[in-house]
């Protein structure tokens, strides 16, 4: 659940998802590499690089909204989680696909692995932004 007791968003979700985006978007070298053997640009993996940093940052913003604690920020957090975990799910999904109409190359995740976070961060997100627009 990503609330507290209070109705402010709970600071450990975000840093998770952070923590997991961060890794893959910025720390792992099997993501970073966006050319093949050949010096090519795939674009397959530099928009699965950029997918991943974009949301590590959003979840970011998110964290520290949670850790600020104020009382006129905490509906903005549950929103703004809700937000990025969509844009998160929207991201895998694409990333998804695209590695599974592109025949010559591939992402580094198992298929499998990227629909259960699909799935995952689909379901979380939706009941994010249900609980932070009631």
């Amino acid at each position: 659940m990503t609330n507290s007791p209070h109705g402010q968003l709970d600071p450990l979700a975000p840093l998770i998802s952070l923590a997991v985006f961060g890794y893959y978007g910025f720390l792992n070298s099997t993501t970073a590499v966006i050319t093949d053997n050949a010096g090519e640009i795939v674009p397959l993996w530099v928009g699965s690089l950029w997918i991943l940093r974009v949301c590590a940052v959003l979840f970011a913003a998110c964290a520290a909204m949670a850790l600020v604690r104020k009382p006129s920020i905490a509906p903005w957090g549950l929103l703004v989680y809700g937000i990025a975990g969509a844009f998160a799910t929207l991201g895998l999904l694409a990333i998804l696909v695209w590695d599974q109409l592109d025949q010559q190359y591939f992402f580094a995740c198992p298929p499998i692995i990227l629909l259960i976070l699909v799935v995952w961060n689909g379901y979380s997100s939706a009941m994010t932004l249900r609980d932070a627009l009631r």
